[in-house]
């Protein structure tokens, strides 16, 4: 019963510095703050298994109160499983995660199943067994009404706390194309909190 299992710690809350501003370019090291070579591009190019950005996954991981993620190809790879994809943003989301609120707005692909979408359900709930006692309730929900409602966004941009990333392709630098991500900008600054929510909202109910 809920409310009485061991009392398992998460991360825990605590005031952290905001960060820089930063550019991280996507390479197989999992990211580098200048363009790769050619060479190292051409063989990121053809890789089966593009590396994500491994400072984007640490600080979604460290979230402590939100992560919200505007992109249409979020879950879906250029070539390859849809399956694979989604389980790499799960692995962004240990047990012991903090934050409640994850939020991913994508669009609709057939390719896609119902079951693949579920599996964002049940690791919410393990996150929420994990940790019995948490202050509230870890909640993952994913809307696919991006193209079909939002038809005028192009770029793809996440939000963790309140810091904003800005991403040239793939958020979290799955992209096997050169391609960057810029982070250390005061979301709350910039009114994408508040455009985030419009548009999370405009598919509601459809």
């Amino acid at each position: 019963m809920k409310g009485f299992g061991p009392d398992i710690p998460i991360a825990p809350k605590a005031e952290r510095p905001f960060p820089a501003k930063e550019i991280i370019w996507g390479s197989q090291q999992g990211g580098q703050p200048y363009f790769p070579t050619p060479t190292d591009a051409y063989e990121r190019r053809y890789s089966t298994d593009p590396v994500p950005l491994q400072k984007f996954g640490k600080a979604v991981a460290t979230a402590q109160e939100r992560v919200w993620i505007v992109d249409e190809y979020l879950l879906m790879p250029d070539g390859g499983d849809p399956v694979r994809r989604i389980e790499k943003i799960l692995e962004w989301l240990p047990l012991s995660f903090a934050a409640s609120d994850v939020r991913l707005l994508t669009k609709h692909h057939q390719e896609i199943t119902e079951d693949d979408l579920e599996r964002f359900q049940q690791h919410a709930q393990e996150i929420n067994n994990y940790a019995t006692r948490r202050k509230k309730e870890c909640s993952i929900e994913v809307r696919t009404h991006l193209t079909r409602d939002c038809d005028f966004i192009h770029d793809r941009f996440a939000i963790i706390d309140d810091e904003l990333w800005h991403f040239g392709a793939t958020v979290g630098g799955f992209h096997s194309r050169v391609s960057a991500a810029s982070r250390g900008w005061r979301a709350a600054d910039h009114g994408a909190i508040k455009f985030f929510e419009e548009i999370w909202k405009a598919g509601a109910g459809k």
